[in-house]
């Protein structure tokens, strides 16, 4: 790929990130979560530690990003509640990664399908998203959606 081109695509995939409607980056991210830390899984399962150690790495990187994006002045309870969930997410994934413990993996695996599932099923129309996408809470007509945690 030519110096220019390159140039140009990362000029285009930024320009495409800040556009984006902030639901839907936020789904990306969750999307990405759960991509890393399949493969962490995958890897555990080899015995792989370096590849589960970088992949859950990137997970974590995304769940930091997620936290970072919480508007905490707007969001209430509901973006402190997602701030909680998502420190305790990061802290298992930690954990996973230091002991092999694909459990903990699995376990922060199935709360993010759950927070991605409501993400993606807001009505567009409920109400636009602010500045900062992260600090609503995935609602929608049918109400919120409760996610269990244990630990």
């Amino acid at each position: 790929m030519s110096p220019g081109y390159r140039k140009y695509s990362q000029a285009y995939q930024k320009s495409a990130v800040h556009t984006m409607d902030q639901r839907k980056l936020i789904v990306m991210m969750y999307d990405g979560a759960i991509k890393f830390i399949t493969l962490a899984i995958r890897r555990m399962g080899e015995q792989d530690r370096y590849g589960s150690h970088t992949n859950l790495s990137k997970a974590k990187s995304i769940i930091a990003e997620l936290m970072a994006s919480l508007n905490m002045d707007q969001g209430g309870d509901i973006a402190a509640n997602l701030q909680k969930l998502y420190i305790y997410m990061f802290n298992e994934l930690i954990e996973s990664n230091i002991n092999l413990d694909a459990n903990k993996a699995e376990h922060v695996l199935s709360l993010l399908k759950e927070l991605r599932e409501a993400w993606k099923g807001l009505d567009v129309q409920s109400s636009p998203p602010g500045p900062q996408g992260g600090g609503g809470a995935p609602s929608g007509p049918g109400g919120s959606k409760r996610v269990n945690i244990q630990g």
